[in-house]
């Protein structure tokens, strides 16, 4: 089985539309049911887990799917909530947490969204809807595309009408080279993975396993640099939108190899963990997650 690399749309590349999508939004106003539905999502999901959440919690809708720029061919549609915790407010009325830090209380939230409420949200009317929680509270921090508290029913950040993607010859050099030291680490995967699968000879299949091995490394390396990038340009440090990390991030969208990376390592990922359920008959949470998890008992 080979590794294919498929080109992908993305919106940072496509011109902007002449109105928001008008499922979402009438005018600049979010429809009251996409408003409504995200935030009921959310806090059901809280309240099972932590006390007063609305008192520590603010909710926004950001990314491209609320931008100009959501029309990029895609089904489902991309739709990200972000949402900021009041870390103080989050610690006294959660007393069990008061000793994390706000990375760690972050980190909880995200295991939680990943594992729970994200698997019943990849078609939501028609949206891959994810939640996701920063360090920072304040979302103007991280310079997004756009967002809008669902909360306050208002702009936090409004988006603009005709956004212009930077561009630097450098930045595209750079590019040129993730996509083609990707390809050539995919290339030497599937050719591996060929060679594991059809191999009758002992030697020949350790051989084969090694470079395997090897390319696999090399393309999950790659993509958490570029995929790393992505989030530091989100950040206090980063440009957001104009940053060129997101450019990195968009441009290897574009070409299919970020896509064609992100595979291998989850089949990497996978296959890790069925190794660890058959040696150990569960699979192996890290020691942060154990934790982590010891504190998250349902309120009752």
């Amino acid at each position: 089985m080979s590794m294919n690399i498929v080109p992908g749309s993305t919106s940072y590349f496509s011109a902007p539309s002449s109105e928001l999508d008008s499922k979402l939004f009438q005018g600049m106003e979010m429809q009251p049911w996409a408003r409504t539905g995200v935030l009921s999502l959310l806090f059901d999901y809280l309240a099972r887990y932590f006390s007063s959440p609305h008192q520590w919690t603010k909710v926004w809708l950001a990314g491209s799917g609320v931008s100009y720029q959501w029309e990029a061919s895609r089904e489902p549609g991309d739709l990200d909530c972000l949402v900021g915790i009041d870390y103080v407010t989050f610690r006294s009325t959660n007393t069990d947490y008061a000793g994390y830090s706000d990375l760690e209380i972050a980190s909880m939230f995200n295991e939680g969204f990943n594992s729970e409420l994200m698997p019943n949200t990849r078609n939501w009317e028609g949206y891959e809807l994810t939640f996701y929680v920063n360090p920072q509270s304040d979302i103007r921090d991280i310079n997004p595309y756009a967002a809008y508290d669902l909360i306050g029913n208002v702009w936090t950040v409004s988006p603009e009408k005709n956004p212009q993607p930077p561009y630097s010859r450098a930045w595209e050099q750079r590019s040129n080279r993730d996509e083609a030291t990707a390809k050539e680490t995919i290339s030497r995967y599937s050719s591996a993975l060929e060679e594991v699968q059809g191999a009758t000879n002992p030697a020949h299949r350790i051989n084969a396993e090694r470079r395997l091995k090897m390319a696999t490394e090399q393309a999950t390396t790659l993509y958490d640099d570029i995929h790393a990038g992505r989030k530091i340009a989100f950040s206090k440090i980063g440009s957001g939108y104009s940053d060129f990390n997101n450019y990195r991030w968009q441009a290897g969208k574009r070409s299919g190899v970020v896509q064609a990376l992100r595979s291998i390592k989850d089949l990497n990922d996978t296959a890790k963990k069925q190794n660890q359920v058959q040696t150990y008959g569960v699979e192996l949470p890290t020691a942060d997650t154990l934790i982590r998890r010891s504190l998250r008992a349902p309120n009752n």
